[in-house]
């Protein structure tokens, strides 16, 4: 028998988008692209944060709406060694102040920051199960996921989200616009 992951479907469901922004203190009016997981280069939040840069600039020049990157998460394994990467990126990009960060979050809280998504990307380089990509989809967000692993099981490309192959920094860019 296989038994495929799943949520928890009394946490993670489908709910008010504003409510979720406004407790979690977030503007109507931007655009939201969550990161959720451990702060680490496998995960690939560095790939996000290159591929929202130009979006950002975009918003800025009034191409676009107001972009936000929330990242939700803290350092582990790898990302211990230099905690404050992600933070660095976005200031060297000039978009640090279009990323906000969120320590580790309880689930009900964290299905919140699912609700409050337009979208939340998994750019992980592997994933065994791609649990937060199935727990963003249990609260009715879209995700943009790497084609690797779980991933490509968890996300119904062109369905419930899209998948990205690879991880240039590009085509990530491209599926988030």
């Amino acid at each position: 028998d296989i038994v495929a992951p799943g949520a928890d479907l009394d946490c993670f469901t489908v709910g008010d988008a504003a409510a979720a922004r406004a407790e979690l203190g977030l503007d109507a009016d931007e655009v939201i692209v969550a990161f959720v997981g451990r702060i680490q280069p496998l995960k690939a939040p560095d790939v996000l944060v290159r591929a929202v840069a130009p979006l950002i600039a975009a918003a800025r020049a009034g191409t676009r709406a107001p972009l936000r990157l929330l990242i939700v998460g803290g350092p582990s394994g790898t990302g211990r060694e230099h905690p404050s990467a992600l933070a660095d990126l976005a200031a060297e990009l000039g978009v640090a102040d279009r990323v906000t960060f969120l320590p580790p979050q309880p689930a009900l809280r964290l299905a919140q920051v699912y609700r409050a998504a337009d979208v939340v990307a998994v750019p992980s380089y592997s994933e065994s199960f791609g649990l937060v990509a199935i727990e963003a989809q249990a609260c009715g967000t879209p995700v943009i996921a790497a084609e690797v692993g779980g991933l490509g099981v968890a996300v119904a490309d062109g369905l419930t989200g899209t998948l990205v192959a690879g991880h240039r920094v590009a085509d990530w860019s491209n599926a988030v616009e």
